[in-house]
């Protein structure tokens, strides 16, 4: 096989690695993903990231779901649908929910990523 690879010094240049160099490279490669374990984490329990998911994943279908909302009470504006009933409530309460979610993001992004 004839492999000829470059990398990149600490000082940002470019050295041309010979075949040897570059096949151990290879080498070094392989023992990193066959040391990867996928079935048991060996960094700690899996409660965060189960957690994290999770929580990310509730919040996230909630946001979809506020953007739909948001699209159907803009169609029934356009529609008029609210002044034919003379109040616009639904429009607030699409709006408290959304903000609502908007807030509980400012918490899941402070507890998951900031912490």
């Amino acid at each position: 096989i004839l492999i000829r690879t470059e990398t990149i010094t600490e000082d940002g240049e470019k050295t041309l690695l010979t075949r040897e160099e570059s096949l151990s490279r290879i080498q070094d490669a392989k023992l990193v993903v066959e040391g990867a374990n996928l079935v048991r984490n060996e960094y700690g329990s899996r409660l965060f990231a189960d957690f994290f998911f999770f929580i990310t994943g509730f919040h996230g279908f909630h946001v979809f779901s506020g953007v739909v909302i948001n699209i159907i009470i803009f169609f029934n504006i356009i529609l008029g649908t609210y002044e034919r009933r003379g109040h616009y409530e639904m429009v607030e309460k699409v709006g408290l929910y959304w903000h609502f979610v908007d807030l509980v993001w400012v918490f899941v992004f402070t507890f998951f990523y900031l912490v």
